[in-house]
Formats: C-alpha cells, structure tokens, sequence
C-alpha cells in the first residue's frame, strides 16, 4: 500500500475535499478556466490584464453552473460512482456546496466590475444606469443565488433531523427553481449573442451558452423522469 493510499483511507469517509472530489473540482474548474482563455483571450480581444477578474469570473460562473448540475445528474445520469453510495453521497454534496460558493464568488466577482467600461450592453447609453436587460438580468441572478442558498444550507449534517425529512426533500428541489433562474438569467445576457454564431471567435460560443446548456440538462432529466413516472402510473391504472 502506497503512502497516498495509507493518507486517502485514513481520511472521514463524509469528509467533502478528499481525492476524488479533488479530481472533480481540478476537472471541472479547469475546463472552465482553459475554456474561458481559449473563448476570450486567445481566439477573442480581451486583453490578458483582465485575467484576475474578468476571465476568473466567467470560468467561476461555469464551473458553478456545472457542479450544481451535476449534483442533480450524479447517481441518475452520472453513474460513476454507484458502485459506493457513501461516495456517491459525498460527491453529490461537495458538487452542490462547491457549486454555490462558486456563484457566490461569481456575484462578487461580477459586482466588482459591474460598469459600462465591462458591460456596456446592460447600460443605458449615457452609461449612467443599468437598462431593461442589465436590472433584469442581475434580478433573476441574485433570485437564483438565494434559490440556491437554500438546499446548499439544508446540505449541513444537522439540518434533515432539524426540519424533517419532507421539508428537507422540498428543499433540496428548490435547486431545480435555481437551474431554471440560471437559463433564464444566460438568456437575458446572451441570446443576441447567441444567435449570431457568425460573430463567434474561431466559432466558439460564448460561456453563457454552456452554462445555460449545462443547466438545462437536469431539468430535461427531471421532466424525462416525471413523464416516465406518470406513464407507468397511468398503465398500472390500465392494468
């Protein structure tokens, strides 16, 4: 046995940051982050002296989208780690909790830089306030964040016994409301970009696009689910 397998058994079989969910954040951030280079620096103009908050910032808003997504895909489409449900368990949760402090970062992130210089597309053009699509935008974000806040609280050890365990299953789906808030806030801030591919760099869509794509996966599985559900129902009742 190798000494980083001595160190990796020893570990808290709940504890959050072990090295598989290492592997999971390196994986997911840095594709984020390679992609986000790719899409703006290299193929596009910004400039690399907006790495440390323009760049971070889209590979942040990313990589939150996808570990919330995947918290949701993880034991139903993503069936890596069945094989151990208390693996499966850890994972799910590191990816939901890493998921929100990641688009807390973001809403940071975005704040700070929050200016006609960054985004004139969401000013008015005397560059005073924010116009329809920039208060809309931001609107269904921070409704988005709060949706999130919630299953990410009721994550924590205490909370099933605390609220019991109905209230706890409702507020784990409110991630659901949370993933609809996120496509509805990428297509506030990115469907006229969208829909002009012939302006992409190198043909790359932008990170809204992924994010919203990666945020609606779930969604899609839930309702496939929903409707299988519903179907088995109704032909039992036939039965």
């Amino acid at each position: 046995m190798t000494k980083e397998s001595d160190t990796s058994s020893s570990l808290p079989e709940n504890r959050l940051w072990q090295p598989v969910t290492a592997k999971w954040f390196a994986a997911v951030f840095g594709a984020a982050l390679a992609y986000s280079v790719l899409r703006y620096h290299l193929s596009g103009e910004v400039s690399w002296a907006h790495f440390p908050l323009f760049i971070l910032n889209k590979a942040t808003s990313l990589a939150a989208v996808i570990f919330v997504a995947c918290s949701y895909l993880i034991g139903r489409v993503i069936r890596w780690h069945n094989h151990d449900p208390k693996l499966k368990l850890v994972v799910i949760k590191f990816c939901g909790l890493m998921g929100f402090s990641l688009a807390a970062i973001h809403a940071f992130f975005s704040l700070c830089i929050l200016n006609p210089s960054y985004f004139k597309k969401f000013f008015e053009e005397d560059g005073g306030q924010l116009n329809l699509t920039g208060e809309l935008g931001l609107a269904v974000g921070v409704v988005a964040l709060w949706a999130l806040a919630i299953p990410a609280i009721t994550t924590l050890p205490m909370m099933p016994k605390a609220i019991g365990g109905k209230r706890w299953k409702r507020s784990q789906r409110l991630g659901y409301f949370c993933l609809g808030l996120v496509v509805a806030h990428m297509v506030v801030f990115g469907l006229k970009g969208w829909l002009a591919p012939e302006k992409w760099p190198w043909g790359l869509p932008s990170i809204s696009l992924l994010a919203a794509l990666a945020a609606a996966v779930p969604l899609i599985a839930k309702l496939y689910q929903l409707i299988g559900k519903r179907r088995a129902s109704s032909n039992q009742k036939a039965n």
